[in-house]
């Protein structure tokens, strides 16, 4: 009976790990407002100078002079994709701090649900096998 128990509080902590990855994961509704959408943009864009910091957190001039071009695109229309096409075509792509879905990406978004998919599928053969 006990084991019974610790097998349903580990399926439940498996389970809740789960939603919060896939919740973590979805698309965040992006904002309408422009200067909403500059700091938003500017958290996920690195400065090129400034080891590890984003534009946001950064207060080098060249960090100053990218916020003044993200602006200007923003204006322009272009999306946030184009944004970071333009910056990535400039800067190289570690500027863009999130890395896109698609090739290496994909296997860095996809990672921590395969790490807990195989650590789940470990635990339940564990616990098959004793009981």
């Amino acid at each position: 009976m006990r084991s019974d128990v610790r097998r349903m509080a580990g399926w439940g902590v498996a389970i809740a790990a789960i939603v919060v990855m896939v919740v973590g994961l979805l698309p965040n509704e992006a904002p309408t407002d422009p200067e909403q959408r500059a700091q938003s943009l500017e958290r996920r864009l690195a400065c090129p100078l400034c080891n590890g910091q984003s534009l946001a957190e950064s207060d080098s001039e060249v960090a100053s002079d990218l916020k003044g071009i993200l602006r200007e695109k923003i204006g322009e229309g272009m999306s946030d994709a184009q944004i970071f096409d333009f910056f990535a075509a400039r800067y190289g792509e570690h500027i863009v701090l999130e890395p896109p879905l698609l090739g290496w990406g994909t296997v860095l978004w996809a990672g921590p649900l395969v790490a807990l998919g195989v650590g789940s599928w470990v635990v339940w053969s564990r616990q098959r096998g004793t009981g």
